[in-house]
């Protein structure tokens, strides 16, 4: 068995296979066209790969990874920016599971990008399929916990500063308060407007309007946000409250959003710096996640446990 890169053949035809997990409700057509579209965005085209495990000349495993900024404090105390590896799509044939393939495959990209020049941080995923599969790879998982918020029409945005266009993302987010932790993970301006691309993706592909506005500010707090039309739902990718006030306004804006763009409700990921408000919200409800669990594999020493790492919804791959 051996890893390689795929050919942009390869990748097209892995994109026929992962419909059946992945793709509804789009056709097959559909899904290889939004396949295509998300790999000509400028994130994708930077640091997008789709890795096969072969065995000759069939296809045991596949999966892709995108490079993301990763930040870790030195000696000194300051944070040097470096970089780590999203892992996603990671997918075997049903008539070939149950050999280890997956795990090989795991394995395998690890020693890869570990000896990669510069050195990466972490190798991180977000798994469907609970955590023993990856933990046999050296993955550690960390809590993870949803707040839903019902979609309400009648709910004013004059509370908000402004609600964002997409073109106002890499401005806020760059105001944005980043974690005093040790380690973090944190989105470009690119890879949140990757989540955009999804939505208009599936707006165009689906006929169906994208919401107003993609986030929303009050002061000096400012929440982003995309659509996930497959489970009709507005996700918040990031939010950086000051206040419970700040909070509340915030979230009633994804709220009514939300609403007049035909969605049922918000989710919001839980995160210890949005947990003091959002858990003093009305309305808002904490469920155990269903799917992208966390985990992260550490590449150097020093770094946190994943449980003590942060990872807001604009992480997710």
């Amino acid at each position: 068995m051996e890893l390689v890169l795929a050919t942009d053949t390869q990748k097209a035809e892995r994109d026929r296979v992962t419909h059946a997990a992945w793709g509804s409700p789009l056709t097959v057509e559909q899904f290889q066209q939004r396949e295509a579209r998300l790999r000509a965005h400028p994130w994708c085209r930077e640091g997008m790969r789709t890795w096969l495990l072969m065995d000759g000349g069939q296809v045991l495993a596949s999966c892709e990874t995108l490079r993301m900024d990763s930040y870790l404090r030195g000696p000194d105390g300051a944070h040097v920016k470096g970089t780590s590896e999203g892992i996603a799509s990671v997918f075997t044939e049903e008539a070939l599971r149950g050999h280890g393939h997956a795990t090989r495959l795991m394995d395998l990209l690890a020693e890869r990008v570990a000896g990669e020049t510069p050195p990466h941080h972490a190798l991180l995923l977000f798994s469907d399929v609970g955590a023993p599969l990856y933990r046999r790879s050296g993955y550690q998982e960390a809590p993870a916990w949803d707040w839903h918020l019902p979609a309400a029409g009648g709910l004013s945005t004059h509370a908000v500063d402004a609600l964002l266009c997409d073109g106002d993302v890499p401005l806020l987010l760059g105001q944005m308060r980043r974690p005093d932790v040790p380690f973090y993970l944190w989105p470009s301006a690119a890879q949140v407007d990757w989540h955009l691309e999804r939505e208009r993706a599936y707006a165009q592909l689906l006929h169906r309007p994208r919401p107003e506005a993609c986030g929303a500010t009050v002061g000096r707090s400012t929440a982003l946000w995309a659509m996930m039309a497959r489970y009709d739902q507005l996700v918040v990718l990031m939010m950086d409250a000051e206040s419970l006030d700040d909070a509340v306004a915030l979230l009633e804006a994804a709220r009514g959003v939300a609403h007049r763009a035909g969605l049922s409700n918000v989710v919001l990921w839980e995160e210890p710096g949005t947990l003091p408000w959002v858990a003093r919200v009305a309305d808002a409800t904490r469920v155990a996640r269903d799917g992208a669990l966390p985990m992260l594999r550490p590449l150097r020493p020093g770094l946190p446990p994943a449980a003590r790492v942060d990872f807001p919804r604009a992480l997710w791959v």
